[in-house]
């Protein structure tokens, strides 16, 4: 019997204590002894809780230097590879292993170059990925394990084809790891597609118990949700900053005009626009420059923003899948955090119907600057116009058309008759 996984080798253990680490999280745990031994596994667990270093820390060490390319990691957004790419990195270093990000936008040539110098591993986009290894720019033989992060998304229909194509130009006997943050049916059949059985560890239970996430739900009208954003950053959100999620990039664009124009400190992040500029306004929002980051659930999929304490859903998500991807770029490794859903009673009900098997809504009111789970009570008009956002409807009275003035007209014809009518 293996023993308890309680913290990384000693190579890694002062980088992990530096990033404020004290214990491996629960998928950490689990994960750790089966990775090392080299069968397929099915990790599942809650957003921010250390998927990265549960998978990397542990194959890390089971790499030789030297010995060019031997573990290669999926990601399906050139923003993760990124982010991951820079979290192993610095465990990386430690033992004399080179990692190397692989994605579509950057300068090919330059990749190129990087991959001259014969990097251990890869952290790559599945389509730059294969036209570098069909183009026989990276040597895939002697690699002997493939992590497939953020599985729910890169095995569903639209995006099974490339992940299966990338594994089956590898050896036969490689390793698969499959990362998750949320089911899919397909991880209920993975012999079928693969060959051969997974096994499967699950703590996203476990998790939800100690997370410090709170699920509020803030009753506003859909045209007073903008107004609502500019009160709430002179309130709860006063000094910190928000991740604010809408349902397209339309919606983000015209969101973003009516902010600025509300002279709030704002930025966007779409997915169409370049990875630098996406780097850049990134790191504004991680440096505090701004109080909110625009963004669809697809463009910020996975990022960590590590100290975020708001997520607002403004147009609010349609499947417990997007909502927990939504909720988990708040509260990481079991940080405090809020989401906060903005929406009319009808859309209170949709919600907590969609959510209600993992996540509890409590609704709360914004008064006196700050958000309270206490229904306010009865005050004056004036007064519930400026502090609470409960709706009343507002029933026009009926328009009463107005009287015209009568008055006869003074026509030349009845001036040359009026003698005549006289004279009768």
């Amino acid at each position: 019997m293996e023993a308890t996984y309680e913290a990384p080798a000693a190579p890694f253990l002062p980088i992990w204590q530096r990033s404020g680490f004290t214990k491996p999280s629960p998928i950490q745990q689990q994960v750790y002894w089966p990775l090392k031994k080299g069968g397929p596994v099915l990790g599942l667990a809650a957003t921010g809780t250390g998927k990265t270093l549960a998978f990397g820390l542990p194959l890390l060490e089971t790499l030789q230097p030297g010995q060019q390319l031997q573990l290669l990691i999926l990601e399906p957004s050139a923003e993760l590879v990124m982010q991951v790419r820079n979290v192993l990195r610095q465990y990386a270093q430690v033992i004399d292993l080179k990692i190397q990000g692989i994605v579509g936008k950057a300068n090919p040539k330059r990749q190129q170059e990087q991959l001259k110098e014969h990097p251990e591993i890869l952290v790559a986009t599945p389509g730059r990925l294969l036209e570098l290894i069909q183009q026989r720019q990276i040597k895939v033989n002697l690699v002997e394990t493939i992590v497939v992060d953020e599985a729910d998304s890169q095995l569903d229909p639209e995006h099974l084809d490339a992940t299966r194509e990338v594994i089956a130009s590898l050896p036969a006997d490689v390793q698969t790891v499959l990362m998750s943050a949320t089911e899919q049916p397909i991880f209920e059949e993975l012999s079928k597609w693969f060959g051969y059985e997974f096994e499967r560890f699950d703590t996203r239970e476990s998790d939800r118990l100690q997370q410090k996430i709170k699920h509020e739900f803030l009753v506003v009208g859909n045209h007073q949700k903008a107004e609502m954003l500019k009160r709430l950053q002179r309130g709860p959100i006063s000094g910190k900053n928000a991740l604010v999620f809408v349902k397209n990039l339309g919606s983000a664009r015209t969101l973003y005009k009516t902010l600025s124009f509300l002279n709030l400190r704002v930025g966007l992040l779409l997915g169409d626009e370049s990875s630098q500029k996406r780097q850049q306004i990134m790191q504004q929002f991680r440096q505090g420059k701004l109080t909110y980051l625009i963004t669809t659930e697809l463009a910020a999929r996975g990022l960590d923003f590590a100290e975020l304490q708001f997520v607002v859903n403004y147009d609010l998500p349609q499947t417990l899948i997007s909502y927990t991807h939504r909720a988990g770029r708040t509260g990481r490794m079991f940080r405090e955090g809020t989401v906060l859903n903005l929406g009319n009673e009808h859309d209170r009900r949709n919600l907590q119907k969609i959510v209600s098997a993992q996540f509890e809504l409590k609704t709360v009111y914004f008064i006196e600057h700050k958000l309270q789970t206490e229904r306010p009570k009865e005050i004056h008009h004036e007064e519930a116009s400026e502090e609470a956002t409960v709706e009343k409807p507002i029933v026009a009275e009926p328009i009463t058309p107005a009287k015209r003035k009568t008055h006869k007209k003074n026509r030349l014809r009845n001036q040359k008759n009026k003698g005549k009518h006289q004279n009768k």
